[in-house]
């Protein structure tokens, strides 16, 4: 089994259970993180903490205490999350050697769960920008393709998440920043309502447009990291896509549009308007094709 390969949920599932040991399942991803140096996603990555945060969760484990939700779960943070045992740098030589004297509460909700903070990721200086190549800790690398940009400004989270060194992270979106290198690195990106999620110390750009928002390889798992967050105990259901009426913009989104990339996106309408139970229709009127609900 490659354990660099499972979901978070995956993961937490087999730790809870027994059949790994934290320990084991961090020096496997350690390792993996070794191979993988050239994609430069992380700032900051201490080995024998995060080892003997994993020792710890092992102890924890065989003690018989009752197990938080995110139980021996590595989570990396973008460097701009402050925490009281690693630098915050917002990737800014200004802030090099900065040591924040508390964890920001979205960092303290993921420890108190059970997580194991597994480093600070890359990310665009002062996460102004979108292709995370940052001068003085050097450009993020798509895991797809190191000549090409992982996006950003969340780079460096989408890398990691992306190449398999740890199942999930948390960035911070303000203009797309989640999104944009999730949509890149081939990963789940989620941004959360403003305010549903706590902003204390994390680096701010706009207080009216920040969040921090989890990166994952699947959807149930950012659910999971969003209820650890929120302490919410809510079910969250599927959204029913039948009946869902999508409005797609040709005439400015698509300009000089890839032919490969046109492509990709045609084949998701495609399936898109399969769930919803109406083939893609012209609406001329509005200037957008759309895919028309059914009566």
């Amino acid at each position: 089994m490659d354990l660099w390969n499972l979901t978070l949920i995956e993961a937490v599932s087999k730790l809870k259970r027994g059949e790994i040991r934290a320990a084991e399942y961090i020096e496997a991803l350690l390792q993996r993180c070794g191979r993988h140096r050239e994609l430069n996603a992380f700032i900051y990555q201490d080995f024998e903490t995060i080892r003997e945060a994993a020792r710890h969760a092992d102890e924890i484990l065989d003690s018989g205490i009752a197990l938080g939700p995110l139980h021996g779960a590595p989570i990396i943070l973008k460097d701009n999350i402050d925490t009281a045992t690693m630098p915050t740098t917002g990737g800014t030589p200004a802030l090099k050697d900065h040591r924040p004297s508390r964890n920001a509460p979205i960092a303290q909700a993921l420890i108190n769960a059970g997580a194991i903070i597994f480093g600070k990721a890359n990310l665009h200086e002062l996460a102004q920008g979108i292709t995370n190549n940052n001068r003085t800790f050097g450009p993020a690398r798509n895991p797809y393709d190191p000549d090409r940009i992982p996006g950003g400004s969340s780079g460096g989270c989408g890398v990691a998440v992306g190449a398999r060194l740890a199942p999930a992270a948390i960035g911070t979106d303000t203009g797309g920043l989640v999104r944009i290198p999730a949509a890149l690195c081939g990963i789940i990106g989620f941004r959360p309502t403003i305010g549903r999620y706590p902003q204390g110390g994390i680096i701010p750009i706009s207080h009216t447009r920040d969040t921090a928002g989890p990166m994952t390889r699947s959807v149930a798992d950012v659910v999971l990291i969003d209820k650890v967050i929120t302490g919410s105990m809510e079910e969250i259901l599927p959204a029913r896509l039948r009946g869902l009426r999508l409005g797609v913009p040709r005439a400015y989104f698509y300009e000089n549009t890839d032919p490969a990339v046109a492509d990709v996106m045609e084949s998701a309408l495609t399936r898109l308007s399969v769930f919803i139970g109406s083939p893609l229709e012209n609406d001329v009127c509005r200037g957008a094709n759309y895919i028309a609900c059914c009566p």
